[in-house]
């Protein structure tokens, strides 16, 4: 496939947008439950999507649309949750690499969803972003070597983000073909009402719904999370339209990644090792591999 640049230039400001959104995240989970933070920001992305969609005229949708749609929704409240679960437990630069494992999950299922074959170099491109992850958490766990292997073991964190990474790249090829049905202001809009409205459920469920008044000095910080992530997911959702998901994907994780290290470094003061700039150096080459 040919690489579009509105493409690359709609992911890498997602990519930004998400790496400050993780950064706020962090600090809030601090103060406030994961599954109260997320109703926050799914239901505060609400009036942006609503005018959106207003302002484009659109609304309608498909037959078929519910399916895809309902799905990634569900996906996208378990990857959530254990996001969140992650990043409280293990530091960012330890876990948000991990989901540099999502392109290679999102590549093998968008395959047969969507019929997206990458070229021969940028699977290699791929994998080498997935290695350049794992050298990330090189010797923070028992038998680690160089690649990172026991990190999964050692850091609670990076285990859970494992298995964001899976969740989310099973909700991708999903989103692409719910917009194929529906366009990206209308698909969003209904992906935050549905997580943020089934958030509430459990929550209500589990008599914990006292929690969601709870926020005090933390408005501020929640008004810069519901920001940046309405850039994101739009970002996100119009980039799909001119790249494949694995593409998508890999460079939005590298960057991720990379901002994770450096946002790490700067705010939570966490160590940039040898290890750590390697990887980093390894994730650059695989997005060049993937962008010739």
């Amino acid at each position: 496939m040919t690489v579009s640049f509105v493409g690359v230039l709609l992911v890498v400001g997602s990519a930004l947008a998400y790496s400050t959104l993780d950064l706020v995240r962090k600090l809030l989970v601090a103060r406030i439950s994961g599954a109260t933070l997320l109703v926050y920001l799914s239901i505060g992305q609400l009036p942006f999507f609503a005018g959106w969609m207003m302002l484009a005229g659109s609304g309608a949708v498909d037959r078929g649309y519910a399916l895809p749609a309902a799905a990634s929704i569900v996906l996208n409240i378990a990857a959530n949750l254990l996001f969140m679960e992650a990043v409280r437990l293990s530091p960012l630069s330890l876990t948000i690499p991990f989901l540099a494992l999502t392109p290679v999950f999102t590549t093998l299922l968008g395959v047969p969803l969507l019929g997206e074959v990458p070229r021969p170099v940028q699977w290699v491109g791929i994998a080498v972003v997935v290695l350049g992850a794992f050298r990330l958490n090189a010797g923070r766990g028992p038998g680690d070597g160089r690649w990172g292997w026991g990190s999964l073991v050692a850091e609670r964190g990076s285990l859970l983000m494992v298995f964001v990474a899976l969740s989310w790249s099973l909700a991708m090829p999903l989103d692409k073909i719910a917009l194929g049905l529906a366009d990206a202001p209308t698909h969003g809009l209904v992906l935050n009402a549905g997580v943020g409205v089934g958030l509430f459920a459990v929550l209500l469920v589990r008599g914990r719904v006292s929690e969601v008044r709870a926020l005090g000095q933390s408005l501020g910080l929640m008004a810069v999370a519901v920001s940046v992530s309405v850039f994101g997911l739009a970002f996100l959702l119009m980039a799909l339209g001119y790249l494949w998901v694995a593409v998508a994907e890999t460079l939005r994780r590298a960057i991720g990644s990379i901002a994770a290290l450096l946002l790490g470094r700067l705010i939570f003061e966490e160590p940039i090792t040898s290890a750590k700039v390697a990887g980093v150096a390894l994730m650059t080459l695989g997005v060049a591999m993937i962008l010739l």
